[in-house]
């Protein structure tokens, strides 16, 4: 079952800075990418290209959509599950 859809910096010597789609589930207890965003230069940056898709997955999905540090690539950013879990509590499943 999915939690939220999370964006998260992430780079390297060749790509430079580029942004993973993450689902975040519950059951299993986890998450697994779905994209990876690639700055183009004929298209928008990879923030604003991942804020896009992930927000409208998120949207369809009727879950929420994480992107903690859009307009600043920064991977040392609070996660989605990190700032949820201590508030709701344990989830229960019927």
């Amino acid at each position: 079952m999915w939690a939220a859809v999370e964006a998260l910096w992430d780079g390297d010597t060749v790509h430079d800075w580029f942004v993973d789609l993450v689902a975040v589930l519950y059951a299993p207890d986890g998450e697994s990418r779905l994209a990876t965003v690639y700055h183009r230069s004929d298209g928008p940056l990879p923030a604003v290209a991942a804020a896009e898709a992930g927000r409208a997955l998120a949207e369809h999905l009727q879950v929420p959509f994480h992107f903690a540090s859009p307009d600043v690539p920064d991977w040392k950013v609070p996660r989605w599950r990190t700032i949820q879990r201590p508030a709701q509590g344990p989830r229960r499943e019927t």
